[in-house]
């Protein structure tokens, strides 16, 4: 959702009349969104200056809210301008602030500001939109935690439940100003006659008048009417939030159940309706599928993962929900149904392969997680066609993972004779892709991304029999063990390769 300007300036008017010392809640908010301006005018060319300049924005409105406590505007505007810097890496390394602590004070201000208009649908959204946040934050940090995950759920339960009243404000005031429109044009109609009678009698009899300029800035309080973008925004939110408790909470034996009770009590045919109905025609239809099918996919994990679906229906599953959308185009779906495949293949295989003795079982298993994996392969190589995107460095890295997934199909238990075959040739890929990876998240933003091509590059050229220049990346990046474990966890290595690597220490 667009941040909401409560106070704009004329920007065609001088600001050498704003007062030097603001006396009043108005003058306080002017001052705050000129701080901004000038934040986001140094954003892209001087992170530090546009830092110092947003966090004396917020400073503006927190010394504002110090006199005028129940202003919801200043407090909004705090709130937001605080979220919006931990959305920015850049900005974020310049403030020597934990990404979650500055998270955490923003859902405090956000909640501050909802106490003061508990039906503000933009207050709503943003505040569900921090929440959603956290719960990544806290989901990352504790990636192995049953705890986390615990956490995490609850606070993405939390933005369900804002974004739905969110959703219920915003049909209310779309229906009132579609009446409005209708009531307005039958009007117009009616006096267009009337009107134009005036204007030539008025014509005729006229003197020129003068008119008094005002010089001094202007500040006006602006309601943006709600449209149908505005609804399939929220609606799309509410809809990825419930993809991602589903997903996360499939994690967790006892809860999972529940979990899946209170996304299907939230994800009604009404619901899924409303989307499709408000993104039809629309530039957002696409988006508003991919949407669907990712919920259908990730409650489709968990009905596994709780025995209330077997493998074969949760593949099939998966794969008609996105069978017949057309991603050609669409960056974002392509990587959103690769990561579907991707899912579905590593679960099935932690739910069935990993536990089965049946060869047949295990099999079956390997074909259809090489299946998975090269759907997923076809479609991120898709997506890294779009060179411009800015994720483009992550998806030349999970292009490198899928090549290691397959080729360690070939190793126990699945021994799948078509990795085993292929094996030097997805290697190659891998170590390809992940150099690409490296190359594009170098001199910018992306540090952690560029981290983990150098590793995983080297990782690839060792398992192709040349270990030395991981051994190199090992002495100069601390990180590498850590990615390397990782990898192993993800099944992109095994063990017993690692452990065979000189001065490996576990975990």
């Amino acid at each position: 959702m667009a941040p909401k300007k409560s106070f704009m300036k004329d920007l065609k008017k001088k600001s050498k009349n704003t007062p030097q010392q603001s006396t009043t809640a108005d003058e306080y908010l002017a001052a705050g969104v000129d701080f901004e301006e000038a934040g986001g005018k140094w954003r892209s060319g001087d992170a530090a200056k546009s830092a110092r300049f947003f966090v004396r924005a917020i400073e503006c409105y927190d010394e504002a809210l110090k006199k005028f406590p129940t202003s919801f505007d200043l407090a909004y505007n705090k709130a937001r301008v605080q979220y919006e810097l931990t959305q920015h890496p850049k900005l974020l390394k310049q403030l020597q602030l934990p990404g979650m602590q500055l998270l955490q004070t923003a859902l405090d201000s956000s909640r501050y500001a909802l106490n003061l208009n508990s039906n503000g649908a933009d207050v709503l959204f943003n505040t569900a939109q921090v929440l959603t946040s956290l719960a990544d934050g806290v989901s990352w940090k504790n990636s192995n935690d049953a705890e986390g995950d615990r956490a995490s759920c609850s606070l993405l339960e939390e933005a369900l439940g804002l974004f739905q009243r969110c959703l219920l404000q915003q049909e209310r005031e779309y229906e009132q100003f579609q009446a409005q429109l209708a009531s307005a044009s039958g009007q117009m109609e009616a006096s267009i006659s009337e009107n134009v009678q005036i204007q030539e009698s008025n014509s005729n009899n006229s003197t020129p008048q003068s008119t008094d300029t005002n010089e001094e800035e202007q500040w006006v309080s602006v309601m943006e009417p709600i449209t149908k973008d505005s609804l399939v925004d929220t609606l799309l939110a509410l809809v990825e939030t419930l993809s991602v408790l589903c997903s996360r909470s499939s994690r967790l034996e006892r809860d999972a159940g529940k979990y899946l009770h209170t996304v299907e009590q939230f994800a009604t045919p009404d619901l899924l309706q409303k989307l499709s109905m408000y993104a039809s025609g629309t530039e957002r239809e696409l988006d508003a599928a991919v949407g669907q099918a990712g919920l259908v996919s990730s409650c489709s994990e968990t009905k596994y993962r709780v025995r209330v679906i077997e493998f074969r229906a949760y593949s099939a599953a998966v794969e008609e929900a996105w069978a017949r959308l057309d991603l050609e185009k669409h960056v974002e779906g392509l990587c959103n149904r690769a990561e579907s495949y991707t899912t579905a293949s590593n679960t099935i295989f932690e739910g069935e392969a990993a536990n089965s003795a049946d060869p047949s079982i295990i099999s079956e298993i390997a074909k259809l997680q090489w299946m998975l994996f090269s759907l997923a392969a076809q479609d991120v190589t898709a997506a890294s066609k779009f060179r411009d995107d800015e994720n483009i460095g992550k998806i030349f890295l999970m292009r490198g993972d899928l090549e290691l997934s397959r080729a360690s199909l070939g190793r126990p238990p699945l021994n799948l004779e078509l990795a085993q075959k292929n094996r030097s040739v997805l290697l190659g890929n891998a170590e390809k892709y992940y150099r690409g990876a490296k190359v594009l998240t170098s001199g910018g933003e992306m540090q952690e991304e560029n981290e983990e091509a150098t590793i995983k590059e080297a990782l690839a050229k060792g398992l192709l029999g040349n270990w030395k220049e991981l051994e190199i990346v090992r002495e100069t990046n601390v990180k590498t063990d850590e990615i390397l474990w990782q990898a192993v966890g993800e099944r992109l290595v095994d063990e017993e390769t690692l452990g065979a690597i000189e001065h490996l220490k576990d975990g």
